[in-house]
């Protein structure tokens, strides 16, 4: 039997005044692939799509690649030319391919111009290509806004399970062998939703075992009242996603799934159980309760006898959506005298400065704040320049570029600037660049808690990480942001009670059989 495998990816940040066009996606640091140019994706050169191929494959399914594209890091507003695009170029593969069932890796919070959610209009017309008897199976990401349609299109719908998001590949071959049971008529799938009313924007999201997170954010307790969930007889998977709060839209906020084999009222019961929880932990997502201003943060750490420190820079996130040029923490680094720090800041006119000026040259620049109005203004800073690269390429293994870079030396401070945004997510995005993070005293990283894995898990390498309330369109306070489109009430925007079993506010849906087995 044959599955088609494909599609897209946008974290669209709504507040990113910057439009994410067909052209993000094809050209670098952007990446599209059709047809036979997905193979090497399938073959581990992407977690989901190579989970896919793996476990399709072990069941004895033929693969057909189709198209996949992704606009990483672009997370402006998808234009109407480049969804349509993608719709075409998806749609016209798996027509062709006339596939028995469809495996998809969408990402679940694409808005654009025209479709406040992208991926459940790509959904509708994915379904309309193959009917509906023919098994559809979706992974997404837990910072999708999934809205109460999805389930009108899909058998099933698998999120990560971890943020930092260190089982995308697990996922893909749970996915795929979810389907292969749905193929061979194992299991019926029944669905429900529930979407509690709470909007978490960036901060305190993680999933994770983290040795530094001594006290867990409410998405650790409801991933693991979910793993409990999927033990329990007739449940097939559990999905929990946050959301993203970066995103104004009538979807935006927490969305519960869970999917059960031919048991629509136990997933609607699990589902409302986990509404529930979500709700009475929803105070916990409140940043206020562990984010230091930028003058306190660096303080703090200057002060510890130990260190390396990490500054996770909130509002200048740069999987969020800011382009990465904000400059707070950059200022405050100057104002203490440059201490031995290191940060990465995105300015392509200070680069190209750099390279005319040349490898040992003394330099005065203005630097950052040039592209996001509310990421802090340009700082003046005088330096010596010390590398000059051409470009360091796939520094998440998912294609993406820095540029052109250049390292500037500011007393003891080691700036590296880029032509592009980076998320420093890994230790080794400072060791490309000549910077060994064990031997400084601040390491500043523009993630919110996608960087803990590595910096931490894998590596034990800062001895604390302070969460830095930095201005900028990623600052996960929410209540500094106009909002128009999200639904209300709402927390944290209102003070409101909610009952989780308001008919309004879960979608069951009963079992979807498909026609066709092996």
């Amino acid at each position: 039997m044959k599955v088609a495998i494909g599609g897209f990816s946008h974290e669209t940040n709504t507040f990113n005044r910057i439009p994410t066009t067909r052209t993000s996606f094809i050209e670098p640091p952007g990446r599209t692939w059709q047809g036979d140019a997905m193979w090497p994706a399938l073959h581990g050169g992407h977690p989901v799509l190579s989970g896919f191929h793996e476990a399709a494959t072990s069941a004895g399914l033929e693969v057909l690649p189709t198209f996949y594209a992704a606009a990483n890091p672009t997370t402006g507003t998808i234009t109407a030319d480049a969804l349509d695009w993608i719709a075409e170029g998806l749609l016209t593969r798996i027509r062709a391919a006339q596939p028995d069932a469809v495996l998809l890796d969408l990402h679940g919070a694409g808005t654009s111009e025209r479709e406040t959610d992208a991926e459940a209009w790509i959904l509708a017309r994915v379904r309309e290509v193959v009917g509906p008897n023919v098994a559809l199976v979706v992974v997404n990401d837990p910072h999708g806004n999934l809205g109460f349609p999805w389930l009108d299109y899909v058998d099933a719908t698998i999120a990560y399970k971890k943020i930092p998001h260190s089982d995308m590949h697990e996922r893909g071959i749970e996915a795929a062998l979810l389907l292969a049971r749905i193929l061979r008529r194992e299991v019926i799938v029944s669905a429900a939703m529930t979407k509690p009313p709470v909007m978490v924007k960036s901060g305190l999201m993680t999933m994770s075992e983290a040795s530094l997170m001594l006290i867990k954010p409410p998405m650790y307790w409801l991933t693991g009242r979910a793993y409990e969930m999927e033990h329990e007889q007739h449940v097939l998977n559990v999905s929990v996603n946050v959301g993203f709060g970066d995103a104004d839209t009538p979807e935006t906020g927490i969305s519960i799934v869970v999917h059960t084999s031919g048991q629509p009222r136990l997933a609607s019961e699990l589902a409302q159980e986990l509404g529930r929880l979500a709700w009475d932990l929803r105070r916990g997502f409140d940043t206020r309760l562990v984010m230091l201003a930028p003058q306190a943060a660096v303080e703090r750490a200057l002060s510890t006898p130990n260190w390396p420190v990490i500054l996770a820079d909130e509002g200048n996130n740069t999987a969020g959506g800011s382009p990465g040029d904000g400059t707070v923490i950059l200022a405050e680094l100057k104002s203490h005298g440059w201490p031995e720090a290191a940060l990465f800041i995105r300015d392509a006119g200070a680069v190209a400065q750099c390279f005319t000026a040349g490898i040992g040259a003394a330099i005065e620049l203005e630097v950052g704040g040039k592209l996001e109005p509310s990421n802090g203004s340009p700082v003046h800073l005088a330096g010596r320049i010390q590398t000059l690269t051409a470009g360091q390429a796939d520094l998440e293994g998912l294609g993406t570029t820095s540029g052109r870079a250049a390292l500037v030396k500011c007393g003891n401070t080691d700036l590296i600037l880029t032509e592009f945004p980076t998320r420093q997510t890994a230790p080794t995005h400072y060791r490309r660049f000549g910077v060994e993070p064990r031997l400084k005293r601040i390491i500043v990283v523009q993630s919110a808690h996608v960087f803990r894995h590595e910096w931490d898990t894998v590596e034990h390498l800062p001895r604390s990480i302070i969460e830095v309330d930095t201005p900028g369109i990623t600052s996960p306070s929410a209540r500094e942001f106009d909002y128009v489109r999200v639904p209300r009430p709402i927390y944290p925007l209102d003070d409101f009670e909610w009952d989780p079993t308001d008919p309004n506010v879960i979608m069951a849906r009963p079992s979807r059989p498909t026609s066709k087995s092996p």
